[in-house]
């Protein structure tokens, strides 16, 4: 069932615009702003079909060629080589959130081995460059109760995400993950999301806060993929997500919110407790989450990976570190130590 915001709609864009710059068929959804995209046809073949032939597709990250490096060979050799069945591509029902959202409320404290604490976030960013796309992989952590207290939401909440902008110096964030929730009594639950935050206005999409995928289901353990791109000379969001387990996959396109930037001055790949962290919310026990293929892209071919960037963990209140976080080529791992 979609969820709807309880004000009345007044999100207005150019529709035509963004229709005439993406180079695909649009299909609206149930949430006004949000579209999808094309199923690829069951013979068609990635690594032969030409690069107009991908972006008709909706398949948007350049084919590597014999330069490129072995992260961005291997990630795209991971993505194609399984056959996306049309019938496993879901249209997207949603459910808004409204009020919850996955932003840095404080800045990032830089300690004295480069690395920074956050009161939300943990992972790894890259905080300087131009960049238009972020890609990973992650299988979904196991979350269970923690030695903390809950938060004054109830329970222990996070959020596994990788993400386009918000690290340092903008104030908008275009994001996917899943949530990992244990609630009071000890019960924990799964959901996948998206976000595209900029600050609110009278007339923001409902998506400016954590949108819910509702008939997309995802389980610990798992392994899903997902890619988060400016697209269309930055008249657009564009998301991929697929659950490698299941086999289910969609992309959606987004109208821009009020007050986006497109400024691509960061990327992350993160483990976080949403919301600003305590006292809003706590961080529960999780498995240790480990982002593969974690690549970005800017223009004139530029690239990132974690290992070039910063590394990023949460504190509490009272100053105790609650992750550790790893990085590698292409990787980055985030544990919980609280």
């Amino acid at each position: 069932m979609t969820q709807v915001l309880t004000r009345p709609p007044s999100f207005a864009f150019d529709e035509d615009r963004l229709r005439r710059a993406t180079p695909f068929a649009l299909r609206p959804t149930a949430l006004h702003g949000v579209f999808t995209g094309p199923a690829l046809a069951r013979d068609f073949n990635p690594d032969t079909a030409s690069p107009a032939d991908l972006v008709r597709a909706g398949l948007l990250w350049r084919r590597p060629d014999a330069g490129a490096s072995p992260g961005q060979q291997a990630a795209w050799k991971q993505v194609t080589s399984r056959q996306w069945r049309p019938e496993d591509r879901i249209v997207p029902e949603f459910a808004v959130q409204e009020g919850r959202t996955h932003i840095l409320r404080q800045p990032p404290r830089r300690q004295a081995d480069a690395s920074y604490l956050t009161n939300a976030w943990a992972g790894a960013g890259i905080k300087t460059g131009k960049w238009t796309g972020v890609i990973g992989f992650w299988h979904i952590p196991t979350v269970s109760r923690p030695p903390e207290p809950q938060g004054n939401e109830g329970g222990w909440n996070s959020s596994s995400w990788i993400g386009l902008d918000g690290f340092f110096v903008s104030n908008d964030v275009l994001q996917a993950g899943v949530q990992q929730h244990v609630n009071a009594q000890g019960q924990a639950s799964y959901v996948a999301w998206y976000e595209w935050f900029a600050p609110p206005q009278s007339n923001s999409p409902g998506y400016i806060w954590q949108t819910n995928i509702t008939n997309f289901p995802v389980s610990p353990g798992q392994q899903v993929y997902c890619s988060v791109q400016y697209t269309a000379g930055n008249t657009a969001g564009y998301l991929y997500f697929a659950n490698e387990t299941t086999g289910q996959h969609f992309s959606i396109t987004l109208a821009p919110p009020p007050g986006a930037g497109f400024n691509g001055s960061s990327v992350e790949w993160i483990m976080e407790a949403p919301d600003g962290g305590e006292p809003t919310s706590a961080l529960p026990r999780f498995t240790p989450v480990t982002f593969t293929s974690a690549l970005a892209c800017g223009a004139a071919n530029a690239s990132g990976n974690p290992q070039t960037g910063d590394v990023i963990n949460i504190d509490t209140a009272a100053g105790r570190v609650l992750t550790s976080t790893t990085v590698g080529q292409d990787t980055a791992t985030v544990s919980f130590t609280g």
